[in-house]
């Protein structure tokens, strides 16, 4: 009887398109926007440059800066139409040589160069400031100044990891999250609804195996949405996991453990399916962004970063992130591991307690 009540509810989650919404397109959404805009490459920098000098120097700065690999340069004759452009937009920064630099070097220094730029653009301090080490270092070759501090670089190759690979994990959870705790929630408000779940009361169907079916079934698919989600992100964007599946696996299902417990929860509280939909988003967006999905929970203010580490999406990204992308087994994690199944163990006893069948 356990294995027809879980086929019956594999096939109602997949005749179900809301639910296959927050169970697979969802959280293929953010892994595609994602994916296509590569946040971990340095934006490109159109610097323009007006040079009335056009002398050995003024070209030799405009060489070096063209080999910088975050500038894209390109000369200007108009200075007028130039600054006009850093004005509408269409122009991020514009350097203007003035005439006879070279020769105001030697008779009287500094010769200015001229840097244009817009304030409100976010970066524009941290520009202004690469190009000012520039000409410092300029300067410094100009003087024949020796170098009394050098580097000794000794890099190693190590795994080379994405601001995207970074990501990937947390969508694992997120998708889990999502669709336990709404899914769930919406589900068992509409089994209310149409007094479902006072029949089932009527039949001989044992309420654990009622619940048995449907917790294995949400499991199943929870196993099956992660391998959606990380082939997704590994085939089409290149993304790496090195980490033992199974142990990820393992941390998926003990997480939607908690996350479904949740969704009960919600489902109890909730009278009808919109009043679920909304108490679900109540709960899990939040956990989405200060639990560590799209940023390292590290951070968030000193308070909130501890706060959020008790929350269950947080140790369970924590423990995903440690076995996908360092290769490290499960029992790595006794903290994160000891907080879900506190997680599962508190929030069992709230929803046995709180749901209902009849009302």
């Amino acid at each position: 009887m356990l294995l027809r009540l879980l086929i019956a509810n594999l096939k109602m989650i997949a005749r179900d398109r809301q639910a296959l919404f927050w169970a697979l397109v969802f959280p293929l959404i953010f892994v595609v926007v994602f994916g296509l805009f590569r946040l971990d490459q340095p934006p490109t920098l159109h610097i323009g440059i007006v040079d009335h000098a056009q002398d050995s120097l003024s070209r030799a700065l405009v060489q070096n800066l063209g080999q910088i690999g975050t500038f894209d340069t390109k000369e200007w004759e108009d200075e007028a139409k130039a600054r006009q452009d850093v004005k509408d937009g269409k122009l991020d920064y514009l350097l203007i040589f003035p005439e006879g630099m070279a020769a105001r070097m030697t008779e009287s220094p500094p010769a200015t160069i001229t840097l244009v730029y817009d304030r409100t653009i976010i970066t524009s301090a941290a520009v202004v400031a690469a190009i000012q080490r520039f000409l410092d270092q300029v300067n410094m070759n100009l003087a024949h100044a020796p170098s009394l501090l050098a580097l000794d670089e000794q890099g190693v190759q190590s795994r080379q990891l994405s601001y995207f690979d970074f990501l990937l994990p947390g969508f694992v959870g997120m998708g889990v999250m999502t669709f336990s705790i709404i899914g769930v929630a919406s589900t068992m408000a509409l089994y209310r609804e149409k007094k479902i779940l006072r029949r089932i009361l009527a039949t001989p169907l044992p309420v654990r195996t009622f619940f048995a079916a449907h917790v294995l079934a949400q499991l199943f698919l929870s196993l099956a949405q992660a391998a959606i989600i990380l082939a997704a992100g590994i085939l089409l964007f290149g993304g790496t996991v090195v980490g033992n599946y199974l142990y990820i696996a393992l941390l998926v299902l003990l997480g939607n453990l908690a996350f479904l417990n949740l969704g009960f929860l919600v489902g109890a509280i909730a009278k009808t399916v919109n009043a679920a939909n909304g108490l679900g988003n109540a709960v899990t967006v939040p956990m989405m962004f200060f639990s560590g999905v799209f940023f390292p929970t590290e951070e968030l203010p000193k308070v909130l970063a501890v706060a959020v580490r008790y929350l269950p999406l947080s140790p369970m990204l924590k423990a995903l992130r440690g076995v996908a992308l360092e290769a490290r087994p499960f029992w790595d994690f006794p903290q994160e591991l000891a907080i879900l199944g506190a997680w599962i163990v508190v929030t069992s006893f709230l929803a046995a307690r709180f749901f209902h069948f009849d009302r």
